[in-house]
């Protein structure tokens, strides 16, 4: 069994009590055939007394450098300024910055931006205060379904979502433009 499909299961058994489901979250199951080496499982927080607080494991992407980082887990309500607040720090010396990051341009001073790419290949832009539950609403594209059928949301891969972070400015801009162009030809 994957995380992909451990997720859908997890999912539906909490959600039968609540009255929740992964659509109302616009979590779409992207199944991995090939299986997951995920070792990070999303699951339900045990420490809300309602259940219905999900904690999933998050990729933070950062094409400038083709590397990434892992929170393995992300609680749906907390924000994605508290988590670059902890990856980035603003007072952190050059020494205790990312080893690829040798121009310091990920530092948590308003100069980085984080996008979620959805099902549709929409681009949202997150911000600071956003938290993970907030994206989700924002990815269900007000509920729209495509030509396809398909209502929008935000992807799980084995297990896990993705979420990009780039410095404002150039490199951003010539991300989502390689973004936008590699869209129109899929």
């Amino acid at each position: 069994m994957t995380l992909a499909h451990d997720l859908t299961h997890h999912i539906s058994v909490a959600a039968a009590g609540t009255g929740k489901s992964r659509q109302e979250r616009n979590l779409i199951d992207m199944p991995n055939p090939e299986g997951s080496t995920n070792p990070y499982a999303p699951k339900f927080d045990p420490e809300d007394p309602t259940g219905r607080t999900l904690i999933l494991p998050v990729f933070f992407l950062y094409p400038e450098h083709a590397t990434s980082d892992a929170v393995p887990e992300f609680v749906e309500d907390t924000t994605f300024g508290a988590h670059l607040a902890v990856m980035f720090p603003g007072d952190a010396p050059a020494s205790e910055r990312q080893s690829w990051d040798t121009e310091g341009k990920y530092v948590d001073d308003g100069s980085l931006v984080v996008y979620a790419m959805t099902r549709r290949r929409r681009l949202l832009k997150v911000g600071r205060k956003m938290t993970l539950r907030d994206v989700c609403r924002a990815a269900s594209g007000a509920g729209a379904v495509g030509s396809d059928g398909k209502s929008d949301g935000l992807e799980v891969k084995d297990g896990c979502l993705s979420f990009v972070v780039v410095p404002k400015g150039e490199v951003e801009r010539k991300w989502v433009d390689d973004y936008k162009n590699m869209r129109v030809m899929v």
